[in-house]
């Protein structure tokens, strides 16, 4: 049995064969792996999270990831990933912090009526910014720039600290 180029020849089929050759490489392109940096060049000194509520009914409940630094240099907070939700990562002094708000414990009244207008005023719900990573549920990913390129560190066994319950009321010193 012979092999026959011809087919392979025609101008029809060579732009399908590139074609399909240029959509391979493409997807190749898209797919690439997230490389976690396995040491970073500042110090995080006991990380740790701590789960918080109002206090009041319909206040929210949350989580902060709390990670106190040294020497941060260049480097610039990006995000956090923690128990399947991203944050942005706020630097206060020498802490960087993620808070995690839940749509737990909030109430939203909702208008359900035969006249379309009248549910105008009815709130979309809010979309929570989840994390492509599935980690542990005491793990967390720090995302930061250094350069101007984005690098992963993965900062595992972060002690969970008691839950704050705020007051309703300020209490009277």
């Amino acid at each position: 049995m012979k092999f026959d180029y011809s087919f392979y020849m025609k101008p029809k089929n060579i732009h399908i064969i590139l074609m399909l050759f240029i959509v391979l490489l493409l997807g190749c392109k898209s797919t690439r792996s997230i490389h976690f940096q396995s040491e970073i060049p500042f110090q995080i000194e006991s990380p740790y999270y701590q789960p918080w509520n109002s206090g009041v009914q319909d206040g929210g409940i949350g989580i902060d990831v709390i990670l106190p630094i040294k020497n941060l240099n260049a480097i610039v907070p990006d995000s956090i990933h923690f128990q399947g939700q991203r944050t942005k990562a706020v630097v206060q002094q020498n802490i960087i912090v993620g808070h995690i708000n839940t749509i737990n414990n909030k109430r939203q009244d909702i208008i359900l009526s035969n006249e379309p207008l009248a549910e105008l005023n009815n709130q979309l719900l809010p979309l929570n910014d989840s994390s492509p990573f599935e980690i542990e549920n005491n793990a967390c990913i720090l995302s930061y720039l250094m350069k101007g390129k984005r690098y992963y560190f993965k900062i595992e066994n972060l002690e969970r600290r008691l839950t704050i319950s705020y007051p309703l009321f300020p209490t009277p010193q």
